[in-house]
């Protein structure tokens, strides 16, 4: 059975923008201020552009506000790796079986990668291996009768 089978659905479905906003959060803690004057300068964003995405994550359920001071203070309350493992079965989700190899080896290839990043890719695909059948295939890719040119 191929692994776009075996996902939940995705719990972490923000939007590329708020994605940004979120990836200043993971890091730590921000003002409203500080967050705003990242956003200009990292994307060009005015400040209610920022803030309408920070209000966005905090209705979702991303992010939380605390006013310390007269100031607001937004944090995180997803994790990071909570997000980016949901993000990943979302795309397996949305992409052929036949095609996720491909996804796989753009991943990889445009991705920095460290030396034990590769090394636990490397140890994944040797597990995966091992759970392959004894014809190596792995089922089905379930994509509605050949849809994307794949020929199932």
């Amino acid at each position: 059975m191929c692994y776009h089978t075996l996902v939940k659905s995705c719990e972490c479905s923000i939007s590329r923008c708020e994605w940004k906003v979120m990836s200043l959060l993971w890091k730590s803690p921000l003002p409203s201020s500080e967050i705003c004057r990242r956003c200009k300068e990292g994307f060009g964003w005015s400040p209610s552009t920022c803030k309408t995405y920070l209000s966005r994550l905090e209705k979702k359920g991303f992010v939380e506000a605390l006013k310390t001071g007269g100031k607001f203070e937004y944090r995180a309350k997803r994790a990071e790796g909570e997000c980016v493992e949901s993000r990943a079965q979302e795309l397996a989700q949305e992409t052929c079986g036949c095609d996720q190899k491909a996804l796989l080896i753009k991943l990889i290839r445009e991705c920095p990668l460290s030396r034990k990043d590769i090394e636990d890719i490397q140890k994944a695909l040797e597990e995966k291996i091992a759970q392959a059948g004894a014809d190596g295939n792995c089922g089905e890719c379930g994509c509605e009768g050949g849809k994307n040119g794949c020929g199932c």
